[in-house]
């Protein structure tokens, strides 16, 4: 059962067309990745699936229910959250402050209590999901660190547990694994198996191969606003068309 249809999906920004009437399906516990070259309209279709831009056609679903003409802050509170190229967040707030305003979105518990001494100290299960993510993502020790001191690499993975905090129910991650190390990247793909096996729908555009290629159950190739291959990570390697368009060589 899909969770996010996309059905002829177009964007235009003047004259140029970004996403060309596109469709793609995400079966809801999919870990889906879309790839392609620079200016093939990964992050355009992104940003009209997540509210960022108004498709000029088309319609995207996500359940079932059409999302295509509401804000992003609406679409995430149906459980469709979104990283960035690049990261956003609080610098100057500590890790654990980062994760605290995320885990107030769809809790009733108000961004200032989040903040509190007070709310730190109890055993709330806010407070629980953040303690859990920063274990696993080997980032406990930066608990107080401020977000503007940490590595670039670690500061993506704070954007990717900030997402969790949101308690989605789908995930689009647009480049996580960019300017991250190779150490910090076999975390990041262990944390995405592991949400999808906590039941979390994720779409991914990233263009290191090798890591799209070991996460991901489906992959859609996109050259000039169009979707031109999509299939399992082994029938997209042999696929003729990306290796001539994609890759850019013949096999």
């Amino acid at each position: 059962m899909s969770i996010l249809d996309v059905q002829q999906v177009t964007k235009r920004f003047g004259g140029v067309v970004a996403v060309n009437h596109v469709d793609l399906a995400v079966a809801e516990g999919q870990i889906v990745a879309v790839i392609g070259p620079n200016g093939a309209g990964k992050t355009s279709l992104f940003n009209v699936v997540s509210g960022f831009e108004t498709p000029d056609e088309g319609t995207v679903t996500l359940d079932g229910r059409r999302i295509d003409r509401q804000q992003p802050w609406q679409i995430a509170r149906l459980g469709l959250v979104r990283s960035f190229q690049t990261p956003v967040g609080f610098p100057e707030l500590s890790v654990w402050e980062n994760l605290m305003v995320a885990g107030t979105v769809r809790d009733t518990e108000p961004v200032l209590s989040a903040l509190s001494g007070r709310w730190r100290r109890s055993e709330t299960d806010a407070n629980r999901r953040a303690l859990d993510l920063l274990e696993r993502l080997a980032l406990e020790n930066h608990l107080d660190t401020r977000l503007a001191d940490l590595t670039p690499g670690d500061i993506k993975l704070v954007d990717f547990a900030r997402q969790l905090m949101m308690r989605p129910r789908m995930m689009l991650l647009d480049e996580p694994a960019s300017g991250v190390d190779p150490a910090s990247i076999g975390r990041l793909s262990e944390l995405i198996a592991d949400v999808r096996r906590d039941g979390i729908t994720v779409l991914v555009i990233d263009h290191n191969i090798g890591f799209v290629l070991g996460v991901a159950d489906h992959v859609h190739v996109m050259a000039l606003g169009e979707v031109i291959a999509s299939g399992t990570p082994g029938e997209i390697v042999a696929d003729q068309a990306v290796i001539e368009i994609y890759l850019g060589k013949r096999a």
